[in-house]
Parts: structure tokens; sequence; C-alpha cells
């Protein structure tokens, strides 16, 4: 969920031709209502890393703690402004295809690779 409904159909339709199934949320009931509905089949979310993004990042991991967040910010992630903790991942806006693609699977990989060196078993 990106506060701006421009990023978040720009991030979704990038997302969209690699590939990736992209459920979109409007707002924070949007988001809440899909995250219950489909929590076991969602392999990661995409928020705004400033304001209310960072506040159901924490919620929805409270339900499900193992969906990674990549954070959305108009800071680098390295300025103490960004709204984002150092060590996670985070893309800058504006951002290219090729970067959230990238990113995105970044994010992914790490996940199995964290599941597998756990000696846990991870589906998807």
């Amino acid at each position: 969920m990106d506060t701006d409904p421009e990023t978040r159909k720009l991030a979704a339709f990038m997302l969209g031709k690699q590939g990736y199934t992209v459920l979109e949320a409007r707002n924070r009931a949007d988001a809440i209502a899909v995250f219950d509905r489909l929590a076991g089949e969602i392999d990661l979310l995409l928020l705004e890393a400033k304001g209310r993004g960072r506040q159901l990042a924490e919620e929805l991991k409270q339900k499900h703690p193992y969906v990674p967040v990549l954070f959305l910010s108009y800071e680098s992630a390295r300025r103490a402004d960004s709204g984002i903790e150092p060590g996670l991942p985070s893309l800058t806006k504006p951002f290219t295809m090729r970067e959230i693609a990238g990113k995105v699977r970044e994010v992914l990989d790490a996940r199995v690779k964290k599941a597998m060196t756990a000696g846990g078993a991870f589906l998807s």
C-alpha cells in the first residue's frame, strides 16, 4: 500500500509485467481485509515507509510474522528521515521496473534462504 495512488498503480503494473500477482490496497482498511482473507498466500508486503505504512506493517506482522516487508520512500534508507530502520529492505522512489523487480526478487530470495538455513520447510 502506498499513499500515492499513482505510485501504487505504477508499482502494481511493473510487478504484474514481471509475472507477479499483485493485490492492491487503496488504504489501511483494504490492506487489512485483503491480508486477513489471504494472509497465508501473501509472499511480500510493499508499504510506504513513513507514517501509517510502518504501523500497518507491525500490525500485519503480528498476525503473520513471516511475511517480509519492502518499504518505499522518497528518501534513501541511509537518511535518518527516511522512516526506515537500518537493515530493513527498502526502495527509494522514483524507481524503474528493473529496480523494483530486482528488489522484490532479493527480498523473496532472502526469505527462502532464511527458511532453509533455519532448517524449516518453505512452501509458497
